[in-house]
């Protein structure tokens, strides 16, 4: 099996969109989103990560903002078509 650098193939093209939205929880609270800092970096300079690490980053955006979202709609796949 390749290592997981070597599976990263998907992006969101929408990240900026769905981060800078303004994010206050339901105590009213503006509440952080829980996802490693590096992992942050590469969605946000649009670098493939693998399809999991980026959902759980969605999914995390979704719990911070108490907005409900289709996070499947935010992850593009990046690899080309290659016949088998």
């Amino acid at each position: 099996m390749a290592k997981k650098k070597d599976r990263a193939f998907f992006v969101c093209p929408r990240w900026n969109e769905v981060a800078d939205a303004p994010w206050i929880g339901a105590s009213g609270v503006a509440m952080p989103i829980r996802v490693n800092e590096k992992t942050l970096a590469a969605i946000k300079a649009g670098r493939p990560v693998a399809r999991s690490t980026l959902r759980k980053a969605l999914l995390a955006v979704c719990r911070a903002s108490g907005a409900m979202f289709d996070v499947d709609a935010y992850i593009v796949d990046q690899r080309s078509a290659h016949p088998r």
